[in-house]
C-alpha cells in the first residue's frame, strides 16, 4: 500500500497529512504565514520526516484563482501575499520532490472519488457550499481543468435574472443567491439573527419564516445542481462545505426539487451524496492528485 503526502493551504492554516489508502495516518497543522517563500519553508518542515517513506509525488491543494498547468498563485483574495508565487516549482525544488498543485475545490473532488463518498464511481462533480459555492469536476478518472484552470466555476453561473450585487460576479449567480453566506444574509434580512446555523434550529422547530427562506434557497440550489447534471451529466452529485453540515436535512428536501428540473428520462438518475471526509477533504485529496490525469 503506497503511502501518500498532501498538503492544504488555506488562508488561516496550513495542514500536511501522511495518507494512506485514503487514510489519514499521521496529521500536522500550522497558521500560515504571511508569505509564499514563508510558506514553503514552513511545509518542507511539516513533511520531511515523510519524505522518508514514500517517493509518491507530493500533492498541494491552494485556493484560487491558481493557474494549475504552470503552478503560480495569481491573486487569491485570502492569501495576499502569496501573489504571483510559483508554489509548485518553488515547492518541488525544496523538497526535492516532484509535485502537482491544484484549486482547494478540484483537490476536494479527488478526495472524494478516491477514498469518500464518490468511491466506486466513474464520474463524480463535488459542490462546495459555504461562504462561496465552488465545484471540482472528475471524469473516466480524470480531473477536469479546463483551459484556463478554472473548470468548476459553477459559483458564477447565472441562476435567476437578478440578484445580490457581488464584486466579480454575475448578477443573479448561484454564489450570490444561494452561498452559506447567501442563506444567513437571506434570514438576516427577515430578522433571523445568526446565520445559517440559527435559520436551521427554526426550521426544525417549524417556523414559517425560515421555512420560506429555505425554499428560495432550496429552489436556487437545485438550479444550479440541475444545469451541472444536463452539462457533465456524472453519476453522483456530491455536496460538501459548511451549509452541508445540515446534509441529513437538506438532501431528502432537495432531491424532489432537482428532480423537477431534470429531463424527465434523468430523474430516477440524479444522484446526490453528502461528502464523507470532512475536515480531511483536502489533504486526502492533494495525496490522491497524483493517481488522476487532467483535461
Amino acid at each position: 500500500m503506497k503511502k501518500r503526502i498532501g498538503i492544504d493551504i488555506g488562508g488561516t492554516a496550513i495542514k500536511a497529512a501522511l495518507v494512506e489508502e485514503g487514510r489519514v495516518i499521521d496529521f500536522k497543522r500550522e497558521e500560515t504565514p504571511a508569505d509564499g517563500e514563508t510558506g514553503i519553508m514552513l511545509m518542507k518542515k511539516m513533511v520531511e520526516a515523510w519524505l522518508e517513506v514514500t517517493e509518491e509525488i507530493v500533492g498541494a491543494a491552494a485556493p484560487g484563482p491558481l493557474d494549475t498547468k504552470s503552478g503560480v498563485f495569481h491573486d487569491p483574495p485570502n492569501l495576499p501575499g502569496w501573489h504571483g508565487f510559483a508554489l509548485r516549482d518553488r515547492l518541488s525544488e525544496v523538497l526535492g520532490r516532484a509535485c502537482l498543485v491544484e484549486n482547494d475545490a478540484n483537490a476536494a473532488a479527488a478526495g472524494e472519488f478516491t477514498a469518500g463518498a464518490g468511491k466506486g464511481y466513474g464520474s463524480i462533480v463535488y459542490i462546495t457550499i459555504s461562504t462561496g459555492v465552488g465545484a471540482g469536476i472528475i471524469v473516466g478518472n480524470a480531473l477536469l481543468s479546463g483551459a484556463q484552470s478554472i473548470a468548476g466555476e459553477v459559483g458564477n453561473l447565472i441562476i435567476a435574472d437578478q440578484g445580490p450585487y457581488q464584486e466579480g460576479m454575475n448578477s443573479g449567480s448561484w454564489e450570490s443567491l444561494a452561498s452559506g453566506t447567501a442563506l444567513g444574509k437571506a434570514a438576516e434580512e427577515k430578522g433571523i439573527h445568526g446565520g445559517a446555523e440559527k435559520l436551521f434550529t427554526l426550521l426544525k422547530e417549524g417556523d414559517r419564516d425560515a421555512e420560506r427562506i429555505f425554499e428560495i434557497w432550496l429552489d436556487y440550489t437545485a438550479r444550479g445542481i440541475a444545469n451541472v447534471i444536463h452539462t457533465i451529466n456524472p453519476e453522483a452529485v456530491i455536496l460538501g462545505g459548511g451549509v452541508m453540515n445540515e446534509a441529513d436535512f437538506i438532501i431528502p428536501r432537495l432531491m424532489p426539487v432537482v428532480r423537477e428540473k431534470v429531463y424527465a428520462s434523468l430523474r430516477e438518475q440524479v444522484v446526490i451524496l453528502p461528502a464523507l471526509l470532512g475536515a480531511h477533504v483536502g489533504v486526502v485529496g492533494a495525496a490522491g492528485l497524483g493517481s488522476l490525469s487532467r483535461i
